[in-house]
């Protein structure tokens, strides 16, 4: 049901395989597990995107796509997987992780949102461009933050990608034990 449910969204292998800007990477995309749909699969192309996501600011679809491929996890949501941190949810993230990186290292909060996450959050590139100097001054607390909700979101992906997978198998034994079907 989650194979179904999650094939919908992705593109064809072949699809992806033809496409001119991606031809660089030859043999690499013939290689079956990164287009297989499987618990570890699944649950590694999650983790690494949700890692990129926060890890780098730019080249997210590059960075995972190269791990995925190196790992052997599904390509296409490790990429999709990226865009829990996308022009519209940018502003928040950084601040929450400004906010986090700022109580592990002991800095003093401001209480008013930084300028560069207000730019970014209302004008894409050219916020994120005129505040890159503002996020640069954020420095340690927001690296910090940033780093911890990398890791705290890769594994929280992974480790509830094998949760959701497992859910309906347990249901399916329920039905099968109440039914009286013995298993081996």
């Amino acid at each position: 049901m989650a194979r179904k449910f999650i094939r919908r969204f992705l593109p064809h292998p072949d699809r992806i395989r033809q496409n001119r800007s991606l031809r660089w990477l030859g043999p690499a995309l013939h290689d079956p597990n990164l287009w297989r749909l499987n618990r570890r699969s699944v649950a590694g192309a999650v983790a690494v995107g949700a890692f990129f996501a926060f890890i780098l600011p730019f080249a997210q679809f590059l960075a995972a796509g190269i791990t995925a491929i190196s790992l052997r996890v599904n390509l296409p949501v490790a990429v999709t997987s990226t865009l829990i941190t996308n022009p519209l949810t940018f502003g928040p993230w950084y601040y929450l992780a400004y906010k986090i990186g700022a109580l592990i290292t002991g800095t003093r909060v401001e209480t008013q949102v930084p300028q560069a996450v207000q730019q970014a959050a209302g004008g894409w590139w050219d916020g994120v461009m005129a505040g890159l100097d503002q996020v640069l001054a954020m420095g340690t607390p927001l690296i910090v933050g940033l780093a911890l909700l990398a890791v705290v979101s890769a594994a929280a992906g992974y480790f509830l990608v094998h949760l959701l997978w497992r859910i309906p198998a347990y249901l399916r034994l329920r039905r099968l034990r109440r039914k009286g079907v013995r298993l081996a």
